[in-house]
């Protein structure tokens, strides 16, 4: 039976299908990678702008601490001042 469907043409059909089967198997491949390389690319995409938006929140933190660290020389210095004039009160008051 099989021997009679190939002698009718049935192998060159066979053969399409195969063909056709493996071409249709290589387009769903293809787009499935497709597919998966958009969602990559949006993925990258993300992460880029995560990373830019974590160095701007770094950056911003660092400014903070340079002007905390700044305003805390400055307190510092004034308190120094506080304390040496009432050194120096202390000192008058004895005198007298």
């Amino acid at each position: 039976m099989i021997y009679s469907i190939l002698e009718n043409g049935g192998l060159v059909i066979l053969a399409f299908a195969v063909v056709f089967g493996v071409l249709f198997l290589h387009f769903l491949l293809f787009r499935e990678y497709q597919k998966q390389d958009k969602f990559h690319q949006a993925r990258i995409a993300d992460l880029q702008r995560l990373v830019a938006l974590e160095l701007e929140r770094s950056r911003h933190f660092s400014d903070q601490v340079d002007f905390l660290g700044k305003q805390k020389e400055l307190t510092q210095d004034q308190l120094d001042i506080i304390k040496l004039q009432l050194e120096a009160m202390k000192k008058s008051e004895k005198k007298d």
